[in-house]
């Protein structure tokens, strides 16, 4: 009982310290004629998509609206397995359709191949293929680039639909994550955390990470350790950019959630016990935040986290009163500490009803631990066609 309380104790504390940090952060602030008077650097939106036909050609159109000049971005679809109407389609726009095949996809190969197709630009977006940017998004990645000198950046993603509770859950626990992920490391002067979407980033620099990578999934996890060990990047190596948005789609059904976050849970484990023993050389030679980063794969969930002290709550009665109370506190201090990170917007009637569904969400979560395994095996897409039924 002292090892599973003192396991809870620091999950608590690690994202208690950063919810309170992310109070602390200023939001970006910039005027728009100040970013458009900057010098303009050329883009590639990188969209790598798997037999994902029903949302890949609204998203192409919805990244063609940048408000940036035509000639210095392209869009380039990295389209596998799609059905022939699609090809047919995405044929009709001013995009670079670059056509793979594989027998086992994954998404770290279509990137890496897309490479050998590209011309050279300044920097390189990467999206999801239910992704949606903002219109100015371009311009302000631009600026944070040639203004303020920023390599690497994580995108804001958030929300593009809240259809039913699980929906509105998924996207509250994004929130969460850019805030204690992001602000909060960013305050403490930590590297922001890469989510796998939204990401830009020095074109040749990312080419050159990449090509190291070829993993079934977790790419944005193998690629953030390596971004961080890289020590020709400066101290902050990740910087998050708020005030870019990126929509993302979020789970409004139970079983394509269930098989997202046992996807998940795979790229955690994996990576807890690959880099276990490398963090703690890594903090030794100085590196603390490829050891934070590290150290929160060891951490659990947050919604398992919460779900196992409720659990617990029951039946620390019969073991002793003291665990019932050391419990208890727990479980106030991780709900107040994740309370507290919530953006305001979020601080609703509607919040407080979709959380009569956590211990479902719970219930999801714990069904997804056991099927981690079979995805050693094969590529587990997240289907998006649930979001097209409008």
């Amino acid at each position: 009982m002292y090892v599973i309380l003192g396991y809870f104790t620091v999950s608590v504390g690690y994202y208690g310290l950063f919810c309170i940090a992310s109070l602390f952060f200023k939001s970006t602030q910039r005027a728009l004629g100040a970013m458009d008077k900057v010098k303009k650097s050329s883009f590639v939106i990188l969209l790598p998509v798997y037999k994902e036909d029903d949302v890949i050609v609204e998203s192409v159109k919805k990244a063609l609206q940048q408000h940036y000049p035509k000639e210095l971005y392209t869009i380039a679809v990295i389209a596998d397995h799609l059905q022939p109407l699609t090809l047919e389609a995405l044929r009709q726009l001013p995009i670079q359709l670059i056509e793979v095949r594989f027998e086992k996809s994954t998404k770290a190969k279509s990137l890496n191949l897309a490479f050998d197709h590209l011309d050279e630009y300044d920097l390189a977006v990467v999206l999801d293929c239910d992704n949606h940017i903002e219109e100015d998004f371009l311009l302000k990645a631009n600026y944070a680039y040639v203004q303020e000198g920023h390599l690497v950046i994580q995108a804001h993603r958030t929300a593009k639909n809240k259809e039913n509770h699980l929906a509105q859950l998924d996207g509250i626990s994004e929130e969460l994550n850019n805030a204690m992920f992001r602000t909060g490391h960013q305050v403490l002067g930590l590297p922001a955390a890469l989510i796998g979407s939204g990401m830009v980033m020095e074109f040749n620099l990312y080419r050159e990470h990449m090509r190291a990578i070829d993993t079934i999934d977790g790419f944005d996890k193998e690629l953030e350790l390596r971004l961080i060990k890289d020590q020709s990047l400066p101290h902050n190596k990740i910087h998050y950019l708020d005030d870019a948005l990126v929509y993302d789609a979020k789970m409004s059904d139970n079983e394509v959630f269930k098989k997202q976050r046992t996807r998940w849970i795979l790229a955690q484990i994996k990576y807890a016990l690959k880099n276990a023993a490398d963090g703690w050389v890594q903090l030794f030679k100085g590196n603390f935040a490829y050891f934070d980063k590290v150290l929160q794969f060891w951490l659990p969930p947050r919604l398992i986290l919460l779900g196992s002290l409720g659990v617990l709550l029951c039946f620390t009665p019969w073991i002793g009163l003291e665990y019932f109370v050391y419990t208890a506190g727990l479980f106030t201090a991780l709900a107040l500490f994740l309370g507290v990170a919530l953006p305001r917007q979020l601080r609703t009637y509607k919040t407080l009803y979709a959380f009569k569904k956590l211990p479902i969400t719970f219930w999801l979560m714990c069904r997804a631990l056991p099927g981690f395994r079979k995805i050693f095996e094969s590529f587990l897409p997240t289907s998006h066609q649930y979001f097209q039924k409008k």
